[in-house]
């Protein structure tokens, strides 16, 4: 992710601590690991992991309590979970003043 890629998100993150969002700019940023990024803020590894997470589903415009599944299903369900996936992306229609999206 680029300085400015990184700056434009700046307006979803106001939620999140000053230190947590430079945290982030160095992991996505200037690209130290999570590892040493957790070394140097004393955060734990997990901690850091998230809030790179919060940061990535902002830059995706995925509302934080999303979660991301990866499992392997035979053909006919995968479709299904696919089919459910775009329903509920359909029925994302604002973004909220937190600015992320929200459900109608």
């Amino acid at each position: 992710m680029t300085a400015k890629d990184f700056k434009s998100l700046m307006p979803r993150l106001k939620r999140m601590t000053v230190g947590n969002v430079e945290i982030a700019r160095r992991v996505l940023v200037d690209g130290i690991s999570q590892v040493d990024a957790a070394s140097e803020s004393g955060l734990s590894k997990q901690r850091v992991g998230a809030v790179i997470k919060a940061v990535q589903a902002a830059a995706r415009a995925i509302p934080p309590d999303w979660e991301q599944v990866d499992v392997w299903l035979p053909p006919e369900l995968a479709a299904k979970v696919r089919q459910m996936a775009e329903e509920a992306k359909a029925q994302l229609t604002d973004i909220g003043d937190d600015g992320f999206l929200s459900s109608s």
